[in-house]
C-alpha cells in the first residue's frame, strides 16, 4: 500500500511540475512568437496574452493553454476540494480558449463564429474562473496540513506556506494591476504585464509543491 501511495505522489508531483513549467513558459513564448513571427498580426495583439488568439502565433498560445487545462483536469489532489478546484481551473482554461477575447479591428474568429461582444464576456468569465481557482488552490489548499499537526516556525513546511501565500497575493496583485492599471495608466501593455506577473507567480508555487525546489522539499 505504501508503494502505491509513493507512486501516486510521484504522479501528482509530475503533474505539478508540468503545470509550473507551462505557467513559466506561456508569457515569454507568447511574446517571442508574436514579435518574431508577427508579420500578419493585427494592431494591439500584445494588449493581453489572450489577444494572441488573433496573431500568427495563436497555435502556440492555444496549445499551451489547452495542455494546461488537460493537466489540471487529470490532477488528483488529496481531497475532494483539490479535485473540484483544479477541474474548475481546467474548465476556465478551456473556456477562455474556445471563447476568445475581443480585439478592436478584427473580425469574429471562433468555433461558433459568435460576435466578439458575446465571446469576450464568456472569455472573461473563463479567465476569472481559471485564475480565481488557482489562487484559491495555492493560498488555501497547498497550505493545509494533516489535522492536528503544528507547523514549527522556520521549518520547511512553514517556508513553503509563506511562499504559497506570497505567490497567491502576487497573482492577485498582478491581475489587479493589469486590469485596473489599464484604466488608470492607459498603458497598452498593462494587461499583458499583469498576466505575466500572475503566471510567473503561479509557476514557483506549483514547482515547490511538486518538489522541484530542493531546499523546500520534504525530507
Amino acid at each position: 500500500m505504501n508503494k502505491e501511495l509513493e507512486e501516486l505522489e510521484k504522479y501528482r508531483n509530475s503533474l505539478r511540475n508540468v503545470l509550473g513549467i507551462l505557467g513559466f513558459l506561456l508569457p515569454p513564448f507568447t511574446l517571442f512568437f508574436n514579435v518574431k513571427f508577427g508579420y500578419a498580426n493585427p494592431a494591439g495583439v500584445l494588449s493581453s496574452i489572450s489577444a494572441t488568439h488573433y496573431s500568427s502565433g495563436y497555435i502556440l498560445f492555444e496549445g499551451l493553454v489547452l495542455l494546461t487545462a488537460a493537466v489540471l483536469m487529470c490532477y488528483r489532489g488529496y481531497d475532494i476540494k483539490d479535485r473540484i478546484v483544479t477541474k474548475l481551473a481546467g474548465l476556465g482554461a478551456i473556456t477562455l480558449v474556445l471563447f476568445p477575447c475581443a480585439l478592436d479591428g478584427t473580425e469574429p474568429w471562433n468555433f461558433m463564429m459568435l460576435p466578439q461582444k458575446i465571446t469576450n464576456t464568456v472569455h472573461l468569465a473563463g479567465a476569472g474562473l481559471f485564475f480565481a481557482s488557482l489562487i484559491y488552490m495555492i493560498a488555501f489548499q497547498f497550505t493545509k496540513t494533516t489535522e492536528g499537526n503544528v507547523i514549527s516556525p522556520k521549518s520547511r513546511k512553514w517556508r513553503r506556506n509563506v511562499l504559497y501565500r506570497v505567490c497567491a497575493v502576487l497573482m492577485f496583485v498582478g491581475l489587479a494591476f493589469g486590469f485596473g492599471g489599464k484604466a488608470a495608466f492607459d498603458w497598452r501593455y498593462c494587461v499583458f504585464a499583469g498576466e505575466w506577473i500572475a503566471l510567473w507567480s503561479f509557476s514557483p508555487a506549483w514547482l515547490t509543491k511538486g518538489g522541484a525546489i530542493p531546499f523546500l522539499r520534504d525530507i
